[in-house]
């Protein structure tokens, strides 16, 4: 079974920690040990005979591997730093501010690197020796010395270094944005894992609330007082709606989304099954605006709600009330979206209506804010309040995204069936 994806980004963060704690250490080690027994071992070579060419070969090339290991390892070190400012910048938000901000960020970037490189060289002798070696001297390490010449010649090397760095930064940023989209493909994928697990619990709970016994028995015992009554027509009605709700937990198992006039005639089909059951006790508002009835809003989201509603609001109470379910248009957090109102005229929440979801789990209200926060992140609003009569309100503020998928009602509508009925 392939590794999941919050499983892979841990163990690729826990790799890149590792490298840059122990791949420091490392290089730490290795200039020590070349800049601590360097010159001996420049001595012994200058003081026997030219057969020990393969020595000397072999000390160039660890110097030199060093020397390239430093410079590779400062560009590792800056790599979080770019990946910080980019972030920051958000030079992912629009094509022209974005390049603007890559090719800005380039330069301090650079001079940072060379100047911390030639901080490190002008310590680690040898190494820079390795880096810089002349290779007309045959290796008798008389290497010129970059960082030690002075005036125009000092400057024009910098600013060669500086050019150098700044077209390897654009390598650095490649592997930024590599790594940035590895992660938001790896962060999307848990994400779609972490949304499906949503919708089969919100499908198994709305199934639970629709099929627990003491809905049954009284949506039945309905049904048995319409046909005693001669009312055939009311039973069979009756029945009919008790049937599609229950098909419609099962229907789209794999979509997230569905429009919202879906969500409100799966609404209307409940409540008036409890209309039935409670006749004039219930009474049954709601309004729509035909311009958001296209909306897609989360699979099964106002069911829960408007049960809690009926069951809380309106079940316990003899006297009559009042179940109220709007949809309007709006603007959330400067975005346009669509603002959904569950609203009933009984007593209103028991106790601070900020701390109900966060005590209520397995319960409507908690897994509706659970699965609102999977998907909007901070770009909704759920707020639980009082309704005009006094009972409780939940209201709902849901930003417009384009690109959600959306359940085909009608294909979905002709393809649920149930066996036998």
């Amino acid at each position: 079974m392939a590794a999941s994806a919050p499983a892979e980004l841990s163990a690729l963060r826990r790799l890149t920690r590792r490298y840059l704690r122990y791949g420091t250490v490392g290089l730490l080690v290795a200039l020590i040990l070349i800049e601590g027994g360097g010159p001996w071992l420049v001595d012994w070579f200058r003081t026997t005979p030219g057969e020990q060419l393969w020595g000397r070969l072999l000390f160039a090339f660890c110097t030199f591997a060093v020397g390239l290991w430093t410079r590779l390892h400062l560009w590792a070190l800056l790599l979080p730093v770019v990946l910080w400012l980019f972030r920051w910048a958000d030079v992912r938000a629009r094509l022209k501010r974005g390049v603007g901000w890559v090719l800005l960020i380039g330069v301090p970037v650079a001079v940072v690197h060379v100047a911390v490189e030639r901080s490190i060289f002008a310590v680690a002798t040898l190494t820079r020796e390795g880096i810089y070696p002349s290779f007309t001297t045959s290796f008798d390490f008389q290497a010129v010395d970059p960082y030690g010449i002075g005036g125009w010649r000092l400057a024009v090397f910098l600013v060669r270094r500086i050019i150098a760095d700044y077209f390897t930064y654009f390598i650095v940023a490649a592997l930024c944005f590599a790594y940035e989209h590895f992660l938001r493909s790896r962060e999307q994928e848990a994400q779609a894992q972490a949304l499906q697990a949503e919708l089969a619990q919100a499908q198994l709970q709305a199934l639970r609330m629709q099929v627990n016994p003491h809905f049954l028995f009284n949506t039945l015992n309905a049904i048995a007082v319409l046909v005693r009554g001669g009312e055939t027509s009311k039973a069979g009605r009756t029945l009919r709606l008790l049937s599609d709700m229950l098909r419609a937990t099962f229907k789209g198992a794999d979509v997230q989304m569905a429009p919202l006039r879906e969500e409100i005639d799966l609404v209307e089909r409940y409540l008036e099954i409890e209309e039935i059951r409670f006749e004039d006790r219930l009474r049954v508002e709601i309004e729509v605006d035909p311009d958001v009835s296209e909306v897609p809003v989360p699979y099964l989201l106002l069911q829960p709600l408007v049960e809690n509603a009926v069951r809380h609001g309106i079940a316990p109470h003899a006297e009559a009330g009042v179940v109220r379910v709007s949809a309007q248009s709006t603007t959330t957090q400067g975005q346009k979206g669509v603002e959904l109102v569950v609203a009933d005229s009984g007593p209103g929440f028991p106790k601070d209506p900020e701390t109900l979801p966060a005590e209520s789990e397995g319960v409507g209200l908690a897994n509706t804010k659970r699965r609102l926060e999977t998907l909007y992140g901070d770009a909704h609003v759920f707020e639980l309040g009082t309704a005009a009569e006094g009972g409780a309100r939940v209201t709902l503020q849901l930003p417009l995204d384009a690109e959600t998928e959306v359940l085909d009602p009608d294909a979905e509508r002709d393809a649920a069936t149930v066996p036998g009925s």
